[in-house]
C-alpha cells in the first residue's frame, strides 16, 4: 500500500480505463484504497465505482508515523459514506519498537477520530517499510504489531495488518482471520489466494 508508487488512480475515468481492460473472468473489485496521492475524490466518483465496477468498500489513508495526517481523509470518508460504501482506514507504520508502535497507534486513533472514521471500522496498520520493519526479526515485528493493534482498539476501531505476500508469516505472523495481504498475480483468473485472511489485494492499481 505504498501509494507514493502504487496507487495512481485519479478519478472515475482512470478507474474505468483500468477496470475495463481486465479479464472479464477476474475477481470483482470489491474494495479500493485511496490517499492524498489521489487528490480530491468526489461523491460522484465513488458512486461511479459502486455502480459501474461493484466496489463495496473503501479504505482511506488516515496517517503515517507520528507526524503525518492525510489531508484528504475526512473528505474521502464523508464522500465514500455518501456513496453508500463501507469505509475503513489505514495507518502507514514507521515503528521499530513497541513504544513507537503505541505512540503511532495513539496518533492514528486521534487522526481517525478527527477525520470522522466511524467507530467500529477497521483501522489497519500498513507494515511494509523495508528500511524499518524489513530489518527487524519476525518476533519483533509481531510484538510491535500486537502493541499497535491493542492500542488502536482503545479508540473503538477494529485492528488489522496490511503487508505483502512475501512478508506474511515471514517478516510477521498473519494468521486466522487477520491480514490484508498483497499479492500481484500476472494472471488473475481463477486465483483464490489468502482465503484464510480478511482480504487480499490482487492489483497495485
Amino acid at each position: 500500500m505504498k501509494f507514493k508508487n502504487k496507487l495512481l488512480l485519479t478519478g472515475a475515468a482512470t478507474m474505468a480505463a483500468l477496470f475495463l481492460g481486465l479479464n472479464a473472468n477476474a475477481a470483482r473489485m470489491d474494495m479500493v484504497d485511496v490517499s492524498n496521492n489521489n487528490g480530491y475524490m468526489s461523491t460522484a466518483e465513488y458512486i461511479s465505482m459502486r455502480n459501474e465496477f461493484g466496489v463495496k468498500a473503501l479504505t482511506v489513508k488516515i496517517s503515517e508515523g507520528t507526524t503525518f495526517k492525510d489531508g484528504y481523509a475526512a473528505s474521502n470518508i464523508a464522500n465514500g459514506q455518501a456513496a453508500g460504501l463501507y469505509v475503513n482506514g489505514y495507518h502507514f507504520a514507521h515503528y521499530k519498537t513497541k513504544a513507537q508502535a503505541i505512540a503511532e497507534a495513539d496518533f492514528a486513533g486521534q487522526a481517525a477520530k478527527a477525520a470522522r472514521l466511524p467507530v467500529g471500522a477497521v483501522l489497519a496498520t500498513d507494515v511494509e517499510s523495508a528500511e524499518e520493519q524489513g530489518i527487524l526479526s519476525q518476533a519483533t515485528n509481531d510484538r510491535n504489531n500486537a502493541a499497535f493493534m491493542q492500542e488502536i482498539q482503545k479508540f473503538g476501531y477494529r485492528a488489522d495488518i496490511y503487508t505483502s505476500g512475501s512478508w506474511a508469516n515471514n517478516k510477521m505472523t498473519i494468521k486466522g482471520k487477520t491480514g490484508w495481504v498483497a499479492g500481484y498475480p500476472y494472471v488473475m483468473s481463477g486465483q483464490k489466494w489468502y482465503t484464510n485472511n480478511n482480504a487480499w489485494q490482487w492489483s497495485g492499481s
